[in-house]
């Protein structure tokens, strides 16, 4: 412990007054002046080598004034021998209080600059004791100097490792010297990692008298290093996650490092030259690739390469094989890092893209359509081959909506602006058929239909089709035609079996024109002419004629060969005048007519003789299929109504066998009938016929119960809002 100087100061102060007068005023013959080294001791105890100096030089002062303050001029030689010891005593405890300070002085600088090192320095006895322990120490652990010396060192610090303290003692003694790693608990119970220096300190005669240890907290950097590694792990854990082989290689090209994906080809480590692409690259590209590798170790340029790599099973994949170089601040390549992708999907992907874009355009060729992708509102454009031939624009060209109109029909040209309008409005589908005016003269007829592919994306996208329906339309014109000369044939044929009621129809009113003839001769005859029944009797003669007229008007226009000519017309009236040219054949097989009439007649807007020819053709069927019955009565209920707000009904029904099951889904097929002299034809045609004026024709039956024959057809535009 150190004391305080003051008071060290004041007790010197004290003894040496007390040993001036014992010495001065004392007839003591002994040398008291001798306990003048007690006063120097303790001035030299506070460290001040000027107060220690000046202290001697005054203990010498009051021992010579004390020894001549007691004694005479006569000295005798006792007393001057006392003095003289006493002067000796102070100089010898002088010299060695000064060397005293001077060697603690520099004890003290040497443990100052103990406590200037920021290691903890801990000096300990061979029993743990602890004897030393600097500002480092109490900086690391917490305990100050005054707490830790005296104490334990592990018990202190509760000291861990990973070697038990017995051997680290075993090996200090063997050696003098140990360190290693410890774990140390604080004063504030937190655990430090410290890299320990143990040496062992023996006196002269070898005995091991203390230890002292070099302690540096390391805890920090313990967690760094374990952060590093966790990171390092991580990192190859990572590299190793890779869909990828990764791999790196020195500056000229030799391999050092692969990742764990290389075990699917069967490569564990890198061989001693690093070469192992020899034996995993396909031969017929593997020298592709090691001149492309080698150009870019001479160029440092990035490398990349395309080739096969075998697999453990023997199967080659192909890869895709990239690298890029690493460079240091001057420029040098250090290293190449590189990565091998599997490709082999992509590749077959690629491989069947291209045999579908092959298909797809052969496809498109040989049907003639072609593919048309708009992106809005901007308008731009991609067109397929085929479009192009279809233009007949060159590859070269930007497609172009204004191209498209420079091919288009003079009369078309508004109807494709109308069509364009409508994309640019979001139309969901758009469905347009027109004519292209080709630069050699020709008329293309296209059809065009499209769909709107994003309808939420910010820029919407139409994709489409074009269709060269050119020789369709030529094919349809031609099956038009065919289909109007067939429809001539029958209704021929259908006049020819209906000879019977033609000629009645046209024999009945010429015979009634032949009696009123007579009767009007005869009235004019009589002595006195009746003059009135003569007027009534040529009005009759001129009714019949007319109805004669009609008749023949009739039979003419179905056996006329002409083009379908559409008008307005009342289909009351059509089903009126078909019924009467067939009333004949409803007699004769004592078939009753139920014709019911929708109120206000249907107007609609078709070829009169071929609505006829439907009509007939119908009812004519419904008398053949009541040809066998006999146990009820032949009806047959002819009715026109309206189907809904645009369409116009006409039904048939009979009460004859009806169709079966199996023949309903055939009815309308051409050349199928159920009678063994039919031809096959005439549902076909009707098919065609209403077709052809907009509508459709079906057939309700239950097998023997009659069949039901409909028929709808568009109203005529002007007559659709009083329906």
């Amino acid at each position: 412990m150190r004391h305080d100087p003051r008071v060290l100061s004041v007790l010197a102060a004290a003894v040496a007054l007390v040993v001036f007068l014992i010495d001065a005023f004392t007839p003591l013959d002994i040398a008291i002046a001798v306990l003048y080294v007690v006063v120097v001791l303790l001035v030299a105890s506070t460290s001040s080598r000027p107060a220690a100096i000046l202290t001697s030089w005054g203990c010498v002062a009051l021992t010579v004034i004390a020894f001549a303050m007691s004694h005479d001029e006569h000295y005798s030689g006792g007393p001057v021998a006392r003095c003289l010891v006493s002067l000796l005593a102070i100089a010898t405890a002088s010299v060695l209080a000064l060397r005293n300070q001077k060697s603690t002085a520099t004890l003290q600088e040497q443990l100052q600059l103990l406590d200037l090192t920021h290691d903890a320095i801990v000096v300990y006895d061979m029993n743990d004791l602890i004897t030393f322990w600097n500002q480092g120490a109490e900086q690391l652990y917490g305990w100050t100097t005054q707490q830790a010396i005296g104490q334990p060192v592990h018990e202190l610090t509760q000291t861990r490792s990973s070697v038990s303290l017995d051997e680290i003692r075993r090996e200090l003694l063997r050696s003098g010297r140990w360190q290693g790693e410890l774990q140390h608990v604080r004063n504030d119970g937190t655990t430090v990692v410290i890299s320990s220096r143990w040496a062992l300190w023996r006196d002269a005669k070898g005995k091991p008298r203390a230890v002292l240890a070099t302690n540096n907290d390391i805890t920090v950097r313990k967690q760094m290093e374990g952060e590093l590694r966790r990171q390092k792990d991580e990192l190859r854990a990572t590299i190793d996650a890779i869909p990828g082989m990764v791999w790196s290689s020195s500056s000229d090209g030799r391999l050092v490092f692969i990742n764990r994906r290389w075990n699917e080809l069967g490569v564990t480590c890198v061989e001693n030259d690093g070469d192992i692409w020899r034996s995993i690259v396909h031969p017929d590209d593997y020298g592709a690739m090691q001149r492309a590798w080698r150009e870019a170790i001479a160029t440092g340029a990035p490398f990349e390469s395309v080739s096969r790599i075998r697999h453990s099973d023997g199967v080659y994949r192909w890869m895709h094989i990239g690298a890029e170089p690493l460079r240091d601040s001057a420029g040098k390549i250090l290293r190449w890092y590189g990565v091998n992708t599997d490709i082999e999907e992509r590749k077959q992907a690629e491989q069947a893209l291209a045999r579908s874009e092959a298909f797809l355009s052969d496809a498109q060729r040989l049907s003639r359509t072609g593919s048309i992708a708009t992106k809005l509102p901007g308008g731009e454009m991609w067109w397929s081959d085929e479009t192009y031939r279809i233009f007949d624009y060159s590859k070269d060209v930007a497609p172009s909506f204004q191209l498209i109109l420079a091919r288009a029909h003079p009369e078309d040209i508004a109807l494709m602006r109308q069509a364009y309008q409508q994309s640019l409005a979001g139309v969901p589908l758009i469905d347009l058929e027109h004519r292209l005016a080709m630069p050699d003269g020709s008329v293309k007829h296209v059809h065009y239909v499209a769909r709107l592919a994003a309808p939420q994306s910010a820029n919407p996208e139409y994709v489409g089709a074009l269709m060269d329906v050119t020789e369709r339309r030529a094919a349809q014109e031609a099956l038009d035609r065919s289909t109007a000369e067939l429809a001539h044939v029958t209704r021929v044929t259908m006049l020819g079996e209906l000879a019977a009621s033609i000629a009645h129809e046209v024999t009945q009113p010429l015979a009634a024109i032949a009696t009123c003839g007579d009767a009007a001769l005869r009235w004019l005859n009589r002595p006195q002419p009746d003059l009135k029944e003569v007027g009534q009797s040529i009005n009759q003669m001129i009714h019949d004629a007319r109805r004669a007229s009609d008749v023949i008007r009739q039979i003419r226009s179905m056996a006329q060969k002409r083009d379908p000519s559409h008008a307005v017309l009342d289909l009351n009236a059509i089903v009126r005048e078909s019924i009467e040219l067939v009333r004949r054949e409803l007699d004769a097989h004592r078939v009753e007519v139920d014709a019911d009439y929708a109120s206000p007649a249907p107007s609609v807007c078709a070829d009169r003789v071929q609505l006829q020819q439907v009509v007939i053709n119908l009812v004519m069927n419904g008398v053949q299929a009541m040809s066998g019955i006999t146990a009820r009565p032949r009806e047959l209920r002819i009715r026109t109504r309206s189907f809904d707000a645009r369409h116009a009904l006409v039904v048939v029904e009979d009460s004859g066998t009806g169709i079966s099951e199996e023949n309903a889904g055939r009815l309308f097929n051409a050349f199928f009938t159920t009678k063994a002299e039919g031809m096959g034809m005439g549902l076909s045609i009707c098919r065609s016929i209403v077709e052809a004026h907009g509508g459709r024709i079906w057939a309700e039956s239950q097998e023997g119960k009659g069949a039901v024959m409909q028929f709808v057809l568009p109203l005529d535009e002007a007559k659709r809002n009083e329906y």
